[in-house]
């Protein structure tokens, strides 16, 4: 037997196996999800994302908003490695008195009615200081709103 064949065979059966493992499970139980970073001027860490109840393919757009306190601006930004046929987009707003942070996210599916988790989590190395783990829900297209103050 080839090798080839071979692996063809293995491919073969892993399928079916995850088909029956996963064959119970309803479509809302599988899910996906963005969760990008981003590194601001003032040492801060912001650590958010989106848990979606559906598959990958199925999200056309995850967008979120950044506001941040005035004076401070993103020195890098960690995308989640994009999915097939999605985009991941952020905007960032210097608007916000000192020490006050706010992430707003939107999630648009192929389907309605689809539910939506955001968290977030700020880290400041330079004080160590750390927020918790903020997390709202929701449902796609409705904008989720966290605001997190230090």
């Amino acid at each position: 037997m080839s090798s080839r064949s071979r692996l063809f065979q293995i491919c073969t059966l892993l399928m079916v196996g995850l088909f029956l493992l996963v064959g119970p499970v309803s479509a809302a139980g599988l899910l996906c999800r963005s969760d990008p970073t981003v590194i601001l001027s003032n040492g801060v860490i912001m650590d958010f994302g989106v848990t979606i109840s559906t598959l990958p393919w199925n999200v056309k757009e995850v967008h979120y908003e950044l506001h941040v306190p005035v004076g401070v601006s993103a020195l890098i930004s960690i995308h989640t490695p994009t999915w097939i046929g999605t985009v991941e987009s952020f905007t960032i707003y210097a608007d916000q008195p000192a020490n006050r942070y706010i992430v707003k996210s939107v999630v648009d599916t192929r389907f309605e009615d689809v539910k939506v988790t955001m968290d977030a989590t700020l880290v400041s190395p330079l004080t160590d200081f750390h927020v918790g783990i903020y997390t709202i829900s929701g449902l796609e297209n409705q904008l989720l709103t966290i605001l997190l103050n230090i």
